[in-house]
Order: C-alpha cells, then sequence, then structure tokens
C-alpha cells in the first residue's frame, strides 16, 4: 500500500535589493548616504529627476546668493562654485555642496571632485536621505566634518523650518529665524525674509 506524500515547498531565500550606485548621494566613512526619496525611486513611484530636482524657493534662493556672492567678493581673491560641487573629504567620505567660496590659492579648475577646502560653504536644506535619524544629527555631522577637513563657516538655510544656522570652526553654532541678518564674510550680509519679500 502507497501512500502520497506531499512535497515540502521550496523556500527562496530572500536577498537584499542592490541599489544602484546612481542614487547615492554621498560616503560618509566608506558608506553610501541615498538621496531623499531613493525608496521611491526603487518602488518606481518616483523617478529619479523628481527626487533630484530642487524646488523653485531652493533654486531661487541659490540664484539670489551667487548674484550677490558675485557682485560683492573679489575676483582677484575668491573663486565661486554652485550646484553641488564633490568635495573629496577624505578617501572614505565623499560630500556634496551646494554654494562653495574658494580663496584664488585654493581653487582648481579640475574635471573632479575638489581635494582642497572651501572658505565658505552654504548649504540649502537637505538632500540626503536620513533613513532612522534625525535630520539635524545629518547636519551636525556633515557640518562638524566640513570644519575638520578646513572649512571655516559653514551656513545652512532650512526653506520648510524658515531657520538659517551659522556654524564658524571652534565656535558655538547659531541657529536664527531667516529674517535675521546673516554675515557671510567681512560685513557681507544677507536676510532670507527680506529677499523673498522683494521678489
Amino acid at each position: 500500500m502507497s501512500t502520497a506524500t506531499a512535497e515540502a515547498p521550496i523556500r527562496q531565500k530572500k536577498t537584499a535589493r542592490k541599489i544602484p550606485d546612481y542614487l547615492i548621494y554621498e560616503v560618509v566613512r566608506g558608506k553610501p548616504i541615498y538621496y531623499k526619496g531613493y525608496k521611491d525611486v526603487l518602488n518606481e513611484t518616483k523617478t529619479f529627476e523628481e527626487i533630484t530636482i530642487e524646488s523653485v524657493l531652493s533654486a531661487w534662493l541659490k540664484a539670489q546668493l551667487i548674484g550677490l556672492l558675485y557682485q560683492s567678493l573679489s575676483k582677484d581673491n575668491y573663486r565661486l562654485t554652485v550646484g553641488e560641487m564633490g568635495i573629496n573629504l577624505s578617501r572614505q567620505d565623499k560630500r556634496g555642496a551646494d554654494i562653495s567660496i574658494f580663496k584664488k590659492e585654493n581653487f582648481k579648475l579640475v574635471d573632479k571632485y575638489s581635494d582642497l577646502p572651501p572658505e565658505i560653504i552654504i548649504e540649502i536644506d537637505v538632500r540626503a536621505e536620513v533613513e532612522d535619524r534625525h535630520e539635524m544629527d545629518y547636519v551636525a555631522e556633515k557640518t562638524d566634518d566640513y570644519h575638520k577637513f578646513g572649512v571655516k563657516r559653514i551656513i545652512w538655510i532650512f526653506t520648510k523650518a524658515k531657520k538659517v544656522l551659522s556654524a564658524n570652526a571652534g565656535q558655538p553654532w547659531l541657529m536664527e529665524d531667516w529674517s535675521a541678518d546673516i554675515e557671510i564674510m567681512d560685513g557681507l550680509k544677507f536676510n532670507v525674509a527680506e529677499m523673498v519679500k522683494s521678489f
């Protein structure tokens, strides 16, 4: 007498999904930090362009600040970059900066990430996916990394919170409303609220 035996179901091992390199925004301590919203791209609910394109406000502020800097800074002493310029902080740390102000002698026009520190970096909002961390933890870590690399001053503009963080190396950091006058350097100031109001 033969008995029927049910075959045991074959269980397939779940493999981790490989995240494409183009979704990497920065590399910190050798580990990738992805663009904010990268999971939406993986799930095909958004395109890569949708998560990387800036808001009108962010792009406009960038343009206004660059205009102010070009008019005010000595062309003989400083060089400016805009648009997520790559910076090699070390072999394992690669960051992106919105607006960078370099001393002329620290600037090289090369087709790769900069190995030299800007004097000042201005960041507008957080573009990175912070996963389970608080966004301000990411801001603090990135700011500390910039200072260790030799950047003297970092200014963060947060458009949703309407706040501006000024962080000078070796000094207490200052968080202010964006109605405050923020000094970039040598008496050169901007006021986000006034800029928006004058629009």
